[in-house]
């Protein structure tokens, strides 16, 4: 190997380790501040923290969850919010979990928010079935897209926090399998789609 190519492969690694430092020492900013305003009460919506089960709460460590549930109007849904900044592998295509909790997916369909789109997805387990709406979102951008949201996490790692904010799974579900009207549950509890 000639010198000049040896020294531009020492200047490399010596470039991944400092960035690699860079990326442990420098923390980025998380979607802290956008859960913690999410509101607990309003005008057609009220709420109360629910604490994660002991399984979840291993699953995702550190990551921060916020788990409540809402009644909406005169809906009932139980409401999760993963913010992966500490722990990106806790954010992950929810199908993956509901699968391997032995649900099979018996359909889906979009739902239209803005800036994006939800998923809205129909389960079942034998005679069993649920419900779930979930996304993922920056707080401008809503998707259900695993590899775009590594994309996200990815540059945003890269480049301190500065390609934009930190993007949440959203999760909802109804209450003890009660049937949900998810558009009016979004048209009623509007700072859903703050987050």
């Amino acid at each position: 190997m000639k010198s000049w190519a040896r020294n531009i492969l020492w200047a490399a690694l010596g470039v991944a380790v400092l960035m690699s430092l860079l990326w442990e020492l420098v923390p980025l900013p998380d979607a802290g501040d956008r859960l913690d305003a999410l509101p607990m009460q309003g005008l057609n919506f009220a709420g109360r923290a629910v604490p994660l089960s002991p399984i979840e709460e291993l699953t995702y460590q550190p990551a921060r969850v916020l788990k409540r549930i809402y009644r909406v109007g005169r809906q009932h849904v139980e409401l999760l919010v993963l913010d992966g900044s500490r722990n990106r592998h806790a954010v992950h295509d929810p199908l993956y979990c509901f699968r391997g909790a032995g649900w099979r997916v018996s359909g889906t369909r979009y739902l239209a928010l803005p800036g994006g789109h939800a998923q809205l997805v129909q389960l079942a387990n034998g005679g069993d079935a649920a419900e779930v709406l979930c996304w993922i979102t920056d707080g401008t951008v809503r998707h259900l897209s695993a590899p775009r949201y590594w994309l996200q996490t990815t540059l945003r790692r890269l480049t301190f926090g500065r390609s934009g904010p930190e993007p949440v799974l959203v999760v909802m579900q109804p209450l003890r399998g009660e049937a949900v009207v998810w558009e009016r549950v979004l048209q009623d509890f509007p700072a859903l789609l703050e987050l």
